[in-house]
């Protein structure tokens, strides 16, 4: 939330880059194409970013970090002030715009790190202008390569069909990224599950809450997302034909698993963090049911080492040869007269 003190005091419109530090230039990219040809290009600074006026245009701008190159871009396509300024606030909360020339939409998506144990939140944003389409993302992947390959196939339905099913490609891809990660949050689940039933310690508690708030920022990013996705099947938009809802309904369709999802594994983190308090409260009881019985064996036994431990001039008990061991028997016949018992009652 400190990130967004940046833009304490800034005019509207302003656009001041909230999310990690980076340095380096956008790498843009634009893909043009047609069912007869494809052209791959990158875009330098200072370069037009328009492509080809009769075929589809991709723009894949990758370092919303560049807010000079942002701020071009959105220039050249007569973006309003407000909409750059979504793009380079990577903390922005899922929406959607419309005017007359212009679709823009930003959403979330997930991955894990290298090590697959951070959550790692990334947004996306698309503008939608005539016949291009540009995403703007944080980072780059793999990503490009996969949508490069897929259109370099002639016979691909992405190679020939319009922008409306790019459109939906692209947020097919980003959303699909959340079951990666939903089983992966499972298997951490059941992988807990299982060293907390053998023995339950601190670092299990620090994973459960963990868990918890990863669940709810995957939450949080998603079900927002949802709405816009139910904002395509109920508006007319100008660019998509009547036959790519089924393909956005498909998406929605995703979305309302991912939630039924992330629904199961709040359920189950909340039983996991009862069974932690569980296992915890039953082997403290254990630890101090052993203890409570060591105290009753010793407690018989300690009066009775009290009693021939004060100094008394006349004990006739001491004088006896036979004394000291009568005295340990008589300790030992209690102290196994009470664990015999304590067996009796079943309290051990």
């Amino acid at each position: 939330m400190r990130a967004l003190s940046k833009k304490a005091g800034s005019p509207p419109g302003s656009m001041v880059y909230i999310g990690p530090g980076r340095e380096s230039p956008a790498l843009i990219e634009r893909i043009s194409y047609d069912r007869d040809s494809l052209i791959v290009e990158q875009i330098t600074s200072g370069e037009p970013f328009s492509g080809k006026a009769d075929m589809i245009n991709l723009i894949l701008f990758h370092g919303v970090h560049d807010v000079q190159a942002v701020h071009d871009l959105a220039q050249e396509f007569g973006v309003h002030p407000l909409i750059s300024e979504d793009i380079v606030n990577t903390m922005h909360r899922p929406k959607i715009n419309r005017d007359d020339q212009h679709l823009f939409l930003t959403m979330k998506t997930c991955y894990t790190d290298k090590d697959a144990s951070n959550l790692l939140l990334e947004q996306i944003s698309f503008l939608v202008t005539g016949n291009t389409l540009v995403c703007f993302r944080e980072n780059a992947d793999d990503f490009s390569v996969k949508i490069k390959d897929r259109l370099a196939r002639k016979d691909s339905r992405l190679r020939n069909s319009g922008i409306d099913y790019l459109l939906y490609v692209l947020l097919d891809y980003f959303v699909d990224n959340y079951f990666h990660v939903l089983e992966q949050l499972g298997s951490e689940q059941d992988g807990l599950q299982e060293e907390m039933l053998d023995l339950p310690a601190a670092e299990h508690l620090e994973k459960i809450f963990k868990l918890r708030r990863d669940t709810s920022a995957l939450r949080q990013a998603i079900w927002p997302f949802r709405e816009i996705i139910n904002s395509f099947l109920s508006h007319d938009e100008g660019f998509m034909r009547s036959r790519s809802r089924a393909f956005f309904r498909d998406v929605h369709d995703h979305c309302l698993h991912i939630m039924d999802s992330l629904e199961m594994l709040r359920e189950m983190n909340t039983t996991l963090h009862e069974v932690y308090l569980s296992l915890t409260s039953h082997r403290l009881n254990t630890v101090m049911k052993l203890l409570t019985i060591i105290a009753t064996i010793f407690i018989p036994l300690t009066f009775i080492a009290g009693v021939y431990g004060m100094n008394f001039a006349y004990m006739p008990e001491l004088a006896w040869k036979a004394g000291y061991f009568i005295c340990l028997g008589f300790m030992a016949f209690i102290g196994l007269g009470l664990i015999g018992f304590f067996k009796y009652k079943r309290w051990f």
